[in-house]
């Protein structure tokens, strides 16, 4: 297996490890607050997303196997970016407005149209590289490009949403837990957008991919440190 393989392989883990916390942290201040719920959620399907990324780059002998698991992962992390949307409208509209039809079908209508493609395009293994023992795998640029803009348009939202929030915060706490969230999210839009150029740029990809790994694992610690902020006393 390819050095720079195992880097990814290992940086994937640190992010099941990251989000696992992260879920634990959020669902257990308060399990029943949606909000909190959406966020653990958005956390654990992260967490699975990145699981499966980490178990398709250790299957070598089948590439079936890999593509299967390739697109349940792709699943999962367009999941996680719904479960992020729906904390926004939760913290903006409130946690009664967000769970009503209107926001729920919004949300549910942008993730189904995510994951159509894959249904169409199927994804393919790079078979000369999966020979050596280096799985790289090839989406119909159509739909690389529109599951990225989905990604990015989510994040992108949900950021300007959360520095709306942050000026608009009159509570400390929640500033400071805004502005960590606000941080995590740009960090997530780097790394999202690295690995949609990684996809993309032939040679060089794969060192796009890590540096977009590294920025998605500092992104996910920063949300996870709004989870930590104390009250003031």
């Amino acid at each position: 297996m390819e050095p720079l393989t195992i880097i990814k392989i290992i940086l994937g883990i640190l992010l099941v490890l990251v989000g696992v916390t992260s879920a634990y942290l959020g669902i257990r201040k308060n399990p029943n607050y949606w909000l909190n719920r959406f966020f653990a959620l958005f956390f654990t399907f992260a967490s699975l997303g990145f699981f499966g990324f980490v178990l398709y780059h250790l299957i070598l002998n089948s590439a079936v196997w890999v593509i299967r698991i390739m697109i349940t992962t792709n699943f999962l992390l367009n999941l996680c970016l719904a479960c992020l949307l729906m904390t926004e409208f939760i913290l903006e509209y409130s946690e009664k407005s967000a769970m009503t039809p209107k926001y729920l079908l919004i949300t549910l209508g942008l993730y189904l149209s995510s994951i159509l493609g894959y249904f169409i395009w199927f994804p393919t293994v790079d078979e000369d590289n999966y020979a050596i023992g280096e799985i790289n795998t090839h989406t119909k640029p159509i739909l690389l490009i529109y599951v990225s803009i989905y990604r990015l348009a989510i994040a992108f939202y949900v950021l300007i949403k959360f520095i709306i929030l942050v000026k608009k915060a009159q509570d400390v706490r929640v500033r400071k837990q805004l502005r960590f969230f606000m941080i995590g999210m740009i960090f997530i839009i780097i790394g999202i957008a690295l690995f949609l150029f990684g996809n993309i740029a032939g040679n060089i990809g794969i060192i796009l991919e890590i540096v977009g790994q590294i920025s998605l694992n500092i992104g996910m610690i920063e949300m996870l440190q709004g989870f930590l902020v104390k009250e003031d006393r």
